[in-house]
């Protein structure tokens, strides 16, 4: 009889512990998100979120609890160095937002009150692409790692140094930096042409890394940030073409600045980040390839263009450009989870259309 009420004791005990796990692990998990990103977890759906806590938001509808004020400027916090001794700001809990009204040098006008939803972002910026002008804005002009962003600017040293029609042999150096590439492999031939579908679409870092081989590794990254300075990006740094390396940094508003560039000059790269799947040759075989995007958004009819980007030290990024009545509006995320980015730029691009008008 002992035995069996043991066993019994035993049993309920596996139950209870269970059932609690079931009921902490989130809650820790959150806990854990929020010791690595600074923000505080808050139960808003099925899927666990984290947000910000207690935004603070400087000068919306006029309600504002302070004077109008700019998004910080860059440098002004630090949470430790990277690679290059090159600082990350300290994530704020301020939000700005433009004034009721029309928008300065902007096309659109501010109609609503509501403020940003509460979303679990480092940095974030919604921006008029035509004008630059910044109609939201969190840490906009403090530096993040870039992650897969960096293959943006890759893309055009591409487009405007390599042939498009040239032959790229995969070598196995390619693979030093990222030997999980699952489609590309040593000994396939491509067309650069055909690479810059892999690099934009699955976001292949293999890819990247061929195609500043072609050119030259070393000069190539001398390029990007030569490139950079020009077009007045005074805060990017790139020490990689893939991204891979903490030191591609930037800021969203720096990334203002590259997008119209390529909105303007580089029409072909922005058509490819929307295409959710296209086949290319490998030449070495006559094989064809399926190229798939893993853009959640790609295909979708608002949406002109884009990229995505993870790494464990960046967290999720994604930056895309969306048509609102025919005006190209730029929002970028900066540092949150991977899983939730597409569900968090949606939600920062609804509250925009319902609160912004053209």
């Amino acid at each position: 009889m002992k035995n069996y009420s043991a066993k019994i004791a035993f049993a309920c005990a596996i139950v209870v512990v269970a059932l609690l796990s079931r009921w902490a692990y989130p809650r820790l998990y959150s806990i854990a998100m929020s010791d690595a990103t600074g923000t505080s977890p808050i139960a808003s759906s099925s899927i666990p979120q984290f947000v910000l806590p207690a935004l603070s938001l400087v000068n919306v509808g006029g309600s504002a609890t302070s004077s109008p004020a700019a998004p910080a400027q860059s440098g002004s916090a630090s949470a430790g160095a990277i690679a290059g001794g090159s600082p990350v700001a300290a994530a704020t809990d301020t939000i700005y937002v433009a004034p009721l009204g029309p928008v300065a040098n902007s096309s659109f006008t501010h109609v609503g009150s509501v403020p940003p939803p509460d979303v679990a972002v480092r940095e974030a910026l919604i921006a008029d692409l035509s004008t630059g002008a910044v109609m939201m804005g969190k840490d906009s002009a403090s530096r993040w790692p870039l992650a897969s962003l960096t293959k943006l600017m890759t893309a055009t040293l591409v487009f405007d140094n390599l042939n498009l029609s040239e032959k790229v042999t995969i070598t196995p150096a390619e693979f030093d930096a990222y030997p999980e590439e699952k489609q590309l492999r040593v000994g396939d031939i491509y067309t650069v042409e055909d690479l810059l579908h892999f690099l934009l679409m699955p976001s292949s870092n293999v890819a990247a890394e061929a195609l500043a081989a072609t050119y030259g590794r070393s000069q190539f990254i001398a390029a990007m940030n030569a490139r950079a300075a020009a077009w007045g990006m005074t805060h990017t740094h790139y020490v990689d073409p893939s991204g891979l390396a903490e030191g591609d940094q930037s800021t969203p508003e720096d990334l203002i600045l590259l997008m119209q560039k390529i909105s303007a000059d580089y029409p072909q790269l922005l058509a490819i980040t929307r295409t959710p799947v296209t086949t290319v040759t490998e030449l070495n075989s006559g094989t064809t390839v399926t190229v798939r995007s893993i853009n959640q958004f790609a295909g979708e009819q608002d949406f002109l263009g884009g990229k995505t980007g993870y790494t464990d030290q960046a967290d999720g990024n994604l930056l895309s450009i969306f048509s609102d009545n025919g005006h190209p509006v730029l929002v970028v995320i900066f540092g949150t989870t991977d899983w939730s980015r597409f569900i968090t730029m949606e939600q920062l691009y609804h509250w925009f259309t319902a609160n912004f008008t053209s």
